[in-house]
């Protein structure tokens, strides 16, 4: 028996609470592992610390991932794989440098780009075409970054150099991590990743190696913890649309925000505030168009 419109509708509306729910835990544990990282980390190598936050986010998902391992072995999607644990692994080494050398709003602010740089990576990848209002919600999008990064008003730093790169590496990571999502389980990817990077860094983290104390211990359990949790809905916000998913994710700047203030003290810009905004509006409008244009017939669901 088909669903009846009120039905469909209803589903379709439940997906998007459930989406932008899924989105605002995820975007809650991200920002605690930003302020975790600058509280409890700031004395420890970022190699040293990214090895131990991936380690541990291994044994966390093992138990849910066990019994499917040999489909990780067996894929014939391994190149893709790897792809993604090397731009991942960079990307979270450049962004873990960046918390700690800049205010954690500029960091989340600029970290917004990255559905810009998906859009941009999506033309070039997969041959989308690249429309006149994309390219509009782009330029906007960058002009709102700017108005946050200041160029020739503030001292250059490091740390903004770094988010930049994190940005695009973190938005082709996500390209990849949505082509094996059509083949392979969401904490599956996730293991896989944390397995990579793992690995990836062992010998750089064993390098620059420091003693331990267990507040820094309590940091990192903490990151990698909130990380793992934080991943793992984002996968959820991710089944509904995209849009409502997307909507959800500037809550974010306000539990950043929120950490800076009571943390460390740091009161945002009002050149940040309005950068962010500029940045978000134009990512938002890239999600609902793009929605927009792949939204495909509703599908049919049993009664009852």
């Amino acid at each position: 028996m088909e669903s009846s419109p009120n039905q469909v509708k209803s589903h379709q509306d439940r997906l998007v609470i459930r989406s932008i729910g899924w989105m605002l835990v995820s975007c809650l544990m991200f920002a605690t592992v930003m302020a975790c990282i600058r509280y409890f980390l700031s004395g420890l190598p970022p190699e040293q610390t990214v090895f131990l936050r991936y380690l541990i986010g291994v044994g966390l998902l093992a138990p849910l991932v066990l019994a499917r391992l040999p489909e990780l072995v067996a894929t014939p999607h391994k190149g893709k794989f790897t792809l993604r644990f090397l731009l991942h692994g960079l990307g979270v080494y450049t962004w873990f440098y960046a918390v700690l050398r800049l205010p954690l709003a500029d960091v989340n602010a600029l970290l917004n780009m990255g559905p810009i740089y998906a859009t941009l990576g999506a033309v070039l990848l997969f041959g989308e075409r690249l429309r006149l209002r994309r390219i509009m919600a782009i330029l906007i999008s960058f002009m709102g970054a700017l108005v946050v990064i200041k160029p020739g008003f503030t001292e250059f730093n490091f740390g903004t150099l770094a988010i930049l790169a994190t940005a695009p590496l973190f938005a082709l990571s996500d390209l990849i991590a949505k082509e094996l999502k059509a083949h392979h389980d969401d904490n599956l990817i996730i293991f896989s990743l944390s397995i990579g990077i793992s690995a990836l860094l062992l010998v750089p983290a064993l390098y620059v190696w420091l003693p331990m104390t267990a507040f820094e211990w309590v940091g990192v359990c903490a990151v990698a913890v909130c990380a793992t949790i934080g991943h793992v809905t984002l996968m959820r916000a991710f089944r509904g649309p995209m849009w409502a998913a997307q909507s959800g994710k500037y809550v974010q700047l306000i539990f950043v925000v929120g950490y800076g203030i009571v943390l460390f003290g740091e009161i945002p810009a009002p050149s940040t505030l309005i950068g962010a905004l500029v940045v978000c509006l134009a990512v938002t409008y890239i999600a609902v168009r793009e929605s927009q244009l792949k939204r495909e017939k509703p599908p049919v669901h049993p009664a009852g």
